[in-house]
């Protein structure tokens, strides 16, 4: 009898432990409702990156997220499946008090290496409260300045494979019409909100 007491007082912290990490992996991050439909001519006084029949992506990322290295390994096998290529910009957050540098990750690294990305360091988040995003690896697909794509490529945190928001993103780039735009996102929280907001 002892030594079932004693198995079950070491396997249990480790089902305990098992059941919070599966609920963590499974669990999406904050998702804003004032999304912009329309994307905005500039941002901040940068450069306009809005034209007609363009398709243009935004990449919403903390540089240090575990959970986003999945998201842009997901991206990066989707490119080859991109009709043509669109306008992408990836906006990097930068927490108060630290300098561009703190940007550079292997995420940084991987984006880069894509070749048409746009690297913006976002300070304070500005970026992320004008798009009302919150969670590290959100993406924003705009074709023809409208909204069609807004959620994360993953079926999990930090998990890669095949899913649907995944391939409601690829058509969204492709510039194939989905009924669904919002998906949710797995990452780590760049905008802290509070429940009520």
């Amino acid at each position: 009898m002892g030594w079932k007491i004693a198995f079950s007082l070491i396997l249990l912290p480790g089902l305990v432990g098992l059941t919070q990490l599966v609920s963590y992996s499974n669990r999406p991050g904050q998702v804003g409702q004032s999304i912009p439909q329309l994307l905005p001519c500039s941002l901040s006084g940068d450069e306009p990156f809005r034209s007609a029949d363009q398709t243009t992506v935004l990449i919403f990322y903390h540089p240090h997220c575990p959970c986003t290295r999945a998201t842009i390994r997901c991206m990066e096998r989707m490119i080859a499946s991109f009709a043509k290529e669109p306008t992408i910009v990836a906006y990097a957050f930068v927490p108060t008090g630290k300098t561009e540098g703190w940007i550079e990750s292997e995420t940084t690294d991987k984006l880069r290496a894509f070749g048409n990305v746009s690297i913006v360091a976002d300070h304070d988040a500005k970026a992320c409260q004008q798009f009302d995003v919150a969670t590290s690896g959100h993406l924003l697909v705009y074709n023809d300045a409208k909204l069609s794509f807004s959620g994360g490529i993953t079926p999990s945190r930090g998990h890669e494979g095949n899913c649907d928001s995944g391939l409601a993103f690829l058509r969204s780039v492709n510039g194939v019409s989905t009924r669904r735009i919002e998906w949710p996102v797995f990452g780590c929280a760049i905008v802290e909100r509070s429940e009520g907001a």
